[in-house]
């Protein structure tokens, strides 16, 4: 009898924590995915985009408690539709590419908001400035071995330092600044 109360016993223990499965890791496929922002200046669209970025993801539709990201920018691979703009955006008044090389998003609290929509609060680190930031994104494609997320994000360029001095004036180049994003990704794990 003993045996047997063990045995039921390991076997709940077993049921329980196998409940909570391991949440999947997935690798960003670069070719398939890009960061790209859009600003105003003058009422016209600029638009750029960042070439080369990395991150760890580790997400789950049905485990939004327990996925967590973490990218990383790096902010001297940015890139416009004009040279100048691209070089006026990694000086000391703008990104300062030399003293911030990178920025960092780092998200743990996601939340589903529709069909295969969802948002994930979290911290953009820009500038050496660490300020809440939310992502809305929606699942494109999600199966086994890849998915898709596409989204966006609205910053205030200014609360970053982005843009000092004579830039620093909101009435020539708008304060908002969307990003849009796509990151594809293959699971690793």
């Amino acid at each position: 009898m003993k045996k047997l109360s063990c045995f039921v016993g390991l076997t709940a223990l077993f049921l329980v924590t196998s409940s909570f499965a391991v949440v999947p890791s997935w690798q960003i496929v670069p070719a398939e995915s890009h960061i790209s922002f859009t600003a105003t200046q003058n009422n016209a669209p600029v638009i750029g985009q960042f070439d080369q970025f990395a991150g760890q993801i580790q997400f789950d539709p049905n485990q939004l408690a327990e996925d967590q990201v973490t990218m990383v920018v790096n902010m001297a691979s940015v890139n416009a539709s004009y040279g100048e703009i691209a070089d006026t955006l990694k000086s000391a008044d703008w990104l300062n590419i030399q003293q911030f090389p990178k920025a960092t998003f780092t998200a743990k609290d996601f939340i589903k908001t529709g069909d295969n929509q969802y948002k994930a609060n979290g911290l953009l680190t820009l500038r050496d400035k660490t300020l809440p930031v939310t992502l809305n994104f929606t699942l494109t494609s999600y199966t086994t071995n890849n998915a898709v997320a596409k989204g966006t994000a609205q910053i205030s360029r200014t609360q970053f330092g982005v843009g000092q001095g004579q830039w620093a004036d909101t009435s020539a180049i708008k304060d908002s600044v969307q990003v849009q994003f796509v990151i594809a990704a293959t699971k690793s794990s």
